[in-house]
């Protein structure tokens, strides 16, 4: 026999609900009522009430009690009734006296005698999907419900905003808008396994001229702001006489200014390309120099506040961010790279000797990840945990290991919550604003406990990935991914290995 139930939803809110009976199944409707429809009006007839349905009434006033045996008055202005008695010819008779008054009953466990049936219920913000297995068996139901709310993602009210921002926003035909949409709702949803309809070449046409037009003119216009930049910093020394000055700051520490500004370069390059990677190489390449680890992690931190808060400010203007998750993963976060700041500050310098080794394995265990990635399949569909993750515990250990040692929020955090089915373009957001907040906190932590002595690194840093920023999309467009993992791994594994071997002899 075909399943012929026709799935309604109702607006409870503005109907009269009757409940007749008392217990725990009683109890069990009654919170499924108030937790999809909280202001809906509600009868409940019973002999006996127990407690905890009571104690409901406290808490909701449109819930009215009555303690005692129902009547047929009771179905007076009454739109639906729930029965939730134990007594079968009772509740045949109360089926019985509703009909006589045209009121729809559900009756609890009595699939044969309901006019309609309770669905388990997936909430997930405004999405709502209701399962039925047409009375035959709840319990599969709710393992079906189950199933959906833990694969649905909890970006999806925030996909479900954007919707309908862009529908509200489009202009033209139903048919047209429909078609938008479709097309919009297959980037979202499909992962790129279901093909979207052909577009109208034409209009695709003109789509990529103006993507590579507006392009061309970001990268050129950043071009012309940095050397704005430079000349109004050469015309500031010429005019102040600060050559010398300048010159005995970037002759400091043999140099270092220098390395700063190709490690700047090197690490804006790989992070373009791979979406990941800045801290590393910069962790690598200042550790290989015999920078204290305080001074290493220091540095990259108060580099990376200008980046962080340029790429979180344009992820947010972008609506990437997931509010409720910066809201969970950035106050632990917090915490844990203060922790990690004043570990590394307390027992870097003294213990650099342990330290440094310690920093170089997890670069080095990162560089074998990255080495890994160049040979994954992509195509090859990931199982997803059947867990999520705590996002306080993860922001907590990701913050930590952020900062004691230069990098990994990334890798990390990033990675994670993507590897679980999470939406990407969210995860991506969120975790950026989450990481500029933890970065200015690591930053002023380590200001605090160790100084300010080391912004010759720091400016070698911003310099060099500044100079490298309107040049990187035009180069990683034309550099291959695969090889720059490979290179990129091979050289953080080698240097890693260096630096390991130079701390233990």
């Amino acid at each position: 026999m075909s399943n012929s139930l026709y799935p309604v939803f109702l607006k409870l809110e503005n109907l009269s609900l009757l409940i007749i009976g008392g217990g725990k199944i009683a109890l069990e409707k009654l919170e499924s009522v108030l937790g999809n429809s909280p202001e809906t009006s509600i009868k409940l007839v019973a002999k006996e009430i127990i407690p905890e349905v009571r104690s409901l009434q406290d808490q909701f006033v449109n819930i009215t009690l009555h303690e005692r045996a129902y009547n047929d008055d009771d179905f007076n202005d009454t739109d639906l009734a729930i029965i939730a008695v134990n007594d079968i010819v009772l509740a045949e008779q109360i089926r019985n006296d509703a009909h006589q008054k045209n009121v729809l009953v559900n009756i609890a466990d009595k699939p044969d005698l309901c006019d309609f049936y309770l669905g388990s219920i997936v909430k997930k913000g405004s999405l709502k999907i209701a399962i039925s297995t047409n009375g035959k068996s709840p319990t599969i139901a709710k393992r079906l419900r189950e199933t959906f709310t833990e694969t649905i993602p909890d970006e999806m009210d925030l996909v479900l905003d954007n919707m309908q921002s862009i529908r509200n926003q489009l202009k033209g035909d139903f048919n047209y808008k429909v078609t938008e949409l479709n097309k919009i709702t297959t980037q979202y949803l499909s992962d790129g396994t279901i093909s979207s309809p052909k577009p109208d070449l034409e209009i695709e046409k003109l789509i990529n001229i103006t993507k590579i037009a507006q392009r061309k003119a970001n990268i050129y216009l950043a071009i012309i702001g940095v050397m704005l930049l430079f000349g109004i910093f050469g015309l500031v020394v010429y005019q102040f006489n600060l050559s010398g000055d300048i010159q005995n700051f970037l002759n400091q520490d043999n140099h270092i200014f220098y390395w700063m500004l190709f490690a700047g370069f090197m690490a804006e390059i790989v992070a373009g390309s791979m979406g990941m990677g800045y801290g590393v190489i910069c962790t690598t390449i200042l550790l290989l120099l015999n920078v204290p680890p305080p001074v290493v992690s220091a540095s990259i931190h108060s580099a990376e506040s200008f980046t962080t808060a340029a790429g979180g400010f344009s992820h947010y203007k972008l609506g990437n961010v997931n509010k409720k998750m910066v809201w969970v993963l950035f106050p632990l976060a917090i915490v844990g790279s203060v922790i990690g700041a004043l570990t590394l500050s307390h027992y870097g310098e003294h213990y650099a000797h342990i330290v440094k080794p310690i920093i170089a394995c997890y670069t080095l265990y990162l560089g074998a990840n990255i080495l890994k990635n160049a040979f994954k399949d992509s195509k090859k569909n990931r199982i997803k945990p059947k867990r999520r993750t705590n996002l306080r515990v993860l922001g907590l250990v990701g913050g930590f290991i952020d900062s004691f040692a230069g990098g990994g929020w990334g890798p990390l955090v990033t990675g994670t919550l993507i590897k679980e089915g999470r939406i990407p373009r969210y995860v991506v957001g969120s975790s950026t604003v989450a990481k500029f907040l933890l970065t200015i906190t690591s930053a002023i932590t380590f200001i605090f406990t160790i100084g300010i002595h080391h912004w010759n690194i720091v400016l070698g840093l911003l310099l060099g990935g500044v100079f490298t920023a309107p040049f990187s999309a035009m180069l990683t467009s034309k550099l291959p991914t695969k090889k720059m993992f490979v290179v990129v791994g091979v050289v953080v594994i080698i240097m890693s290995s260096i630096t390991i071997i130079k701390s233990v002899l």
